[in-house]
């Protein structure tokens, strides 16, 4: 992992050349191309050799069958052998996508990651999970693929839309719930992060980052410790897929969605063990600061139950959420009772905005 400002030109050069491919195969995300359209030159002027290059559009619209099947077919004609490295270019879904294909191509070849929104750099680049989504479930097909190197450019946030970087910093709330008080106080104190430095934003990055490396090296399968990253995730998930779903709704970015659903589960964490709701408080008015109201009805229970009952963490026929009990306390529980849940989403519903 190499973080800083204004690196990519300068470290692509020595880490290809440390991995001894080949060939390099840069795949871009369209978006950054348009920001950044003197990106690619830059980079083959840097580089000993120039690179095959193929720009695609990104988001989670991007992670089908039919495009993985474009990225093969790419590689393919390129002559991708498996000493060739794939450096993939853009935000965390283009991280899933680029990833999932370098790992099912001739069985697995390199990549290098270069995270360009804050939630990609802060969890997408972090852990080697790769993923399509399916059936409308998302990430329901992947594999584990860590990159061999990740570049974390933090001049690409200066072009990030508000909106993004706000996403991004969803993540950031999680990881700071994970890491206990000290951590959480931070995050409060920061409230709106759009005034952060430069060198505030990498000190923020870098200790989410390692945050969520240690757990990753510690479980690097999610058979157990690894699991409690996923607080938040099972509601937020199924909020997420269900605002994709119905365009006459807001759609939902993905961090967003984690601090809806880390109220949402830490709130039936409190009905089921009854503890102390001061997080739940504090995360309430945070979320308020950053986010919109995001409205739904009970009319969308069915279909949200639905996908909550496709998230992988589910066991015995149970909806399994990782709940937090306070700022560092995580605790694994197994939800028979759809009524808790229910009252889960009334509360976002009912408090959230008003």
């Amino acid at each position: 992992m190499i973080i800083g400002t204004q690196i990519l030109d300068r470290k692509l050069p020595s880490v290809a050349e440390g991995l001894a491919c080949d060939r390099l195969f840069i795949l871009l995300e369209e978006r950054v191309s348009e920001l950044h359209p003197e990106l690619i030159p830059r980079l083959s002027a840097s580089l000993s050799e120039p690179p095959t290059t193929l720009i695609l559009p990104g988001g989670e619209e991007s992670k089908t069958t039919e495009r993985l099947g474009a990225l093969w077919a790419w590689l393919s004609e390129g002559g991708a052998t498996r000493r060739s490295v794939l450096v993939v270019i853009g935000g965390g879904a283009f991280l899933d996508l680029g990833g999932f294909a370098a790992s099912t191509y001739m069985r697995g070849i390199r990549t290098v990651y270069v995270p360009t929104t804050l939630l990609s750099m802060v969890d997408a680049s972090v852990g080697g999970k790769t993923a399509i989504d399916f059936l409308g479930v998302k990430n329901l097909i992947g594999s584990f693929h860590p990159a061999s190197e990740v570049l974390v450019d933090i001049d690409f946030l200066r072009t990030l839309p508000i909106e993004e970087l706000l996403s991004g910093y969803g993540e950031v709330i999680k990881h700071a719930t994970l890491m206990g008080t000290d951590a959480w106080r931070e995050v409060l104190r920061i409230g709106d992060p759009m005034g952060l430095m430069d060198e505030e934003w990498q000190a923020l990055i870098e200790k989410s980052i390692a945050y969520k490396t240690s757990v990753v090296e510690a479980d690097p399968r999610e058979q157990g410790l690894r699991r409690i990253l996923n607080i938040g995730h099972t509601v937020g998930h199924a909020l997420e897929a269900y605002s994709h779903a119905h365009p006459s709704l807001r759609t939902l970015p993905h961090g967003e969605a984690v601090v809806f659903g880390l109220l949402i589960e830490s709130y039936i964490t409190s009905l089921i063990k009854g503890n102390d709701r001061t997080y739940i408080r504090q995360l309430m008015a945070l979320a308020r600061e950053l986010y919109s109201p995001y409205y739904y009805t009970c009319k969308a229970y069915p279909e949200l139950l639905r996908l909550m009952r496709q998230d992988k963490k589910n066991r015995r026929g149970a909806i399994t959420i990782m709940g937090v009990i306070a700022p560092g306390e995580i605790v694994p529980i197994e939800l028979e009772d759809e009524g808790l849940i229910r009252q889960g989403l009334d509360f976002l519903r009912e408090t959230f905005g008003n």
